[in-house]
């Protein structure tokens, strides 16, 4: 069996101190498609936004970089849960933010997500 490539983004904007617009080849449909991005496993403060931007402008191999999710799982917003590597390094997003200060370590963070979800109100039938 052949390895597979990892799969690779670019990031488009920062659209919040935790979030990402990131653009995805979708490998089904041999397309890019756009999607929001939430940076998992940390807290992000004021000047996170700032970080990121820094990250990627020093990390990303012409303009790709990897992106770790897992299971594609989404928060209540509808912003996917990952991170972002440095496709030669193996540095990670959220290893930076925490390192640099702007962001703490929120390790149940998949949890509290799947929590959220669970009780989500359902919307009022009619």
């Amino acid at each position: 069996m052949e390895d597979q490539e990892p799969l690779t983004a670019s990031v488009a904007r920062v659209t919040r101190k935790d979030t990402v617009l990131v653009r995805v080849l979708n490998p089904l449909l041999q397309s890019m498609v756009s999607t929001y991005l939430t940076v998992e496993g940390v807290w992000c403060d004021d000047g996170a936004d700032a970080a990121i931007i820094d990250w990627v402008e020093l990390h990303s191999d012409y303009g790709r970089l990897g992106l770790r999710t897992f299971g594609w799982v989404r928060d209540e917003w509808g912003r996917l849960l990952g991170d972002l590597a440095d496709l030669q390094t193996g540095e990670l997003l959220s290893d930076y933010l925490i390192e640099q200060k702007v962001a703490s370590a929120r390790p149940h963070h998949y949890m509290e997500t799947m929590l959220n979800l669970a009780h989500a109100k359902e919307p009022d039938e009619c």
